[in-house]
């Protein structure tokens, strides 16, 4: 099986400009989603593509990227899968990076730069089905989480804060660190959105100077409201993690996963939890979740 597959702006390559922006500043935006082949209909799908999208658009409005056409990266998205499959992927992982483009030196940008578009797919590594079924462990970060309002939820190329928190430990008991600010406020894992329930009733920090509003975390506020009494955005303070029944994390490609143990933590799997993660595990709503091609 093949490591990935990329294409840069519509062609077959893994190379960029040494002066593109988004390798001399971080400038610019990334979207990862799963995707598969359908066995009984015969075709191939990403999960929540529009939602992502239209996430996507929305970054680039805030950092005043030039959007290409929502039917020019559908038709990349189209033709990067037909060439995974040709591979032998039958199901993997779909990355987009969109850069403000090739630059010369200096923060400024002209007006008129044309974005570059990269489109890279990678094998489906599936995570240990006993994680979801009896939780991870997890642990603090000593590295805390970069405040910007502007950028807060968005999902740009500036993660140095991820990577330097995600650093401190290669213990393979650990599945997770979660990321605090400076005013020690829990904002999200180094890849995952965080909730905590109690008396099932759903928690999730609230994303306002830091973070990131994970599409995967939008679909879970919008369907706990199936499993759990309400769910609710708030400033979760460190210390307070004690004071939850359960914990749990959430991104695009694991979906939900449980938490057994925040350091010395311990956490119940509720059943509405159980059902929570069942939902996204069942193959006739999953298919819903794909646009497809």
């Amino acid at each position: 099986m093949i490591d990935y597959i990329s294409m840069i702006n519509g062609e077959w390559s893994d190379s960029i400009s040494v002066i593109d922006r988004g390798l001399s500043y971080g400038d610019g935006l990334f979207e990862t989603m799963s995707w598969r082949y359908i066995e009984d209909e015969k075709i191939l799908g990403v999960e929540f593509w529009n939602r992502h999208l239209n996430r996507l658009k929305n970054s680039c409005s805030v950092t005043k990227i030039k959007f290409p056409s929502k039917k020019m990266l559908t038709n990349h998205k189209n033709k990067i899968l037909m060439k995974s499959y040709d591979e032998g992927m039958r199901e993997g992982v779909l990355k987009i990076i969109i850069t403000r483009g090739v630059g010369g030196r200096g923060y400024r940008y002209e007006k008129d730069i044309t974005p570059t578009i990269i489109f890279l797919t990678f094998p489906y590594n599936r995570i240990d089905h006993e994680f979801y079924e009896k939780g991870v462990k997890l642990r603090f970060c000593n590295s805390s989480i970069f405040s910007n309002t502007q950028l807060a939820g968005l999902k740009h190329l500036n993660r140095m804060d991820s990577v330097l928190a995600r650093s401190e430990w290669d213990e393979k008991d650990f599945f997770e660190g979660v990321m605090v600010d400076d005013s020690n406020n829990i904002i999200d894992g180094t890849m995952t959105n965080i909730f905590f329930s109690k008396n099932n009733n759903l928690y999730t920090p609230f994303i306002k100077n830091s973070g990131l509003n994970g599409v995967m975390r939008q679909v879970v506020i919008e369907k706990s409201k199936l499993f759990f009494k309400t769910v609710k955005e708030i400033q979760i303070k460190k210390q307070s993690f004690k004071k939850y029944d359960e914990m749990f994390i959430t991104n695009s490609v694991i979906k939900v996963v449980p938490v057994k143990n925040l350091q010395a933590k311990k956490y119940i799997i509720s059943k509405s939890t159980r059902k929570l993660i069942d939902f996204f595990s069942n193959q006739n709503e999953n298919i819903k979740n794909f646009e497809l091609i």
